[in-house]
């Protein structure tokens, strides 16, 4: 294993300064000029390497005169527009087509506002996924509580299609008493297709003892739409059909369970210039088979930048089903904190 990871290590070392060597150049308003290698804009935010500079800096997009690169990106525009291409953006200020795609010989000029987002092209599969890890603990001596919170993501975009996986864990317990754990693993993906429309995929698999479930499956889809979009803020809503698949714990004593659910959703996240990202989304499913029944799924997740992409957050969420096992909660939901780390 050890002689397999000798040389991703060795290109990770050398991937960086031979990608910092990229000529492209910013020019600041005020005057300010860097060669550097640009990396992405998101947040706001234009982040650069220079060779002089330890790690990437941060640019505020409004207050850039001019880019200019030779290298490929992603770019996402607010009307739901992406494509692969050069980039520049020129002055003056104000004036219309500022910013200039030139893809496949073509070239496409916006405002600079309109630019949600810019990705630099990845040489490789791996290289092209983001994503974080976090983990949170409480302990309290009182009553010898202890609780245990992670959470994983991981994703990858294409100017056409987007796949992504969620982990949350939360385990809990009191010194003496019963134990309590959730491990919920979702995976989403995403066909883009003009004016923000998008058809998506759902697989959900929840694990809950409060709630008496051994496991949930559940898979559906269907059709997304973002409401309004800038670099910094977004709102998508969406809806469709799932079918789940329950299995209880033998304590309930119930046999398995399946049924046909609608599917509700709400997504919205506002982003503030690398200073903290608030993200919030709630997913409603009635019940088609099950009349009368609905669930949900609210969460709302508060994160602080830190240094060297690392982060701390707070994040609330919940587990709501009308008709639970019996002897189960209707409710599961909790409170965490922790510290976290993005790539």
């Amino acid at each position: 294993m050890i002689h397999l990871l000798k040389p991703v290590v060795f290109l990770l070392a050398i991937a960086v300064p031979l990608h910092a060597q990229r000529p492209d150049v910013v020019v600041m308003k005020n005057g300010d000029r860097f060669t550097c290698t640009v990396n992405k804009l998101q947040a706001g935010v234009l982040y650069i390497d220079t060779d002089y500079i330890s790690g990437s800096t941060g640019l505020d997009w409004s207050q850039v005169a001019k880019v200019e690169s030779p290298s490929e990106f992603q770019i996402t525009l607010n009307d739901g527009t992406r494509s692969v291409g050069e980039i520049r953006r020129v002055a003056p200020e104000g004036a219309e087509g500022q910013f200039v795609i030139k893809s496949n010989g073509v070239e496409r000029r916006t405002k600079p506002a309109a630019v949600v987002d810019i990705e630099s092209q990845k040489s490789n599969f791996w290289h092209q996924l983001e994503g974080g890890v976090d983990a949170g603990y409480d302990f309290t001596s009182g009553n010898s509580q202890a609780s245990l919170t992670t959470n994983a993501n991981v994703k990858y975009v294409t100017t056409s299609w987007m796949a992504g996986i969620t982990d949350t864990t939360s385990f809990s317990g009191v010194s003496g008493a019963s134990r309590t754990n959730l491990i919920d693993l979702q995976g989403q993906e995403a066909r883009f297709f003009k004016k923000n429309w998008s058809f998506y995929g759902l697989e959900d698999f929840l694990h809950s003892s409060q709630q008496s479930l051994d496991l949930r499956t559940t898979l559906g889809g269907g059709l997304g739409r973002y409401l309004f979009r800038t670099n910094s803020t977004w709102l998508v809503v969406s809806g469709g059909l799932v079918y789940t698949h329950e299995n209880f714990t033998p304590s309930v004593q119930l046999e398995s369970d399946q049924n046909i659910e609608g599917l509700a959703g709400i997504q919205y996240q506002i982003m503030r210039f690398d200073r903290y990202t608030l993200q919030s989304q709630a997913f409603v499913f009635p019940g088609l088979s099950d009349l009368g029944r609905l669930r949900a799924t609210p969460k709302l997740t508060f994160d602080m930048k830190l240094k060297n992409n690392f982060y701390t957050n707070l994040s609330f969420w919940d587990n709501y089903d009308s008709h639970p096992p019996p002897n189960s909660k209707g409710n599961e939901f909790g409170i965490s904190s922790g510290v976290g780390w993005t790539f």
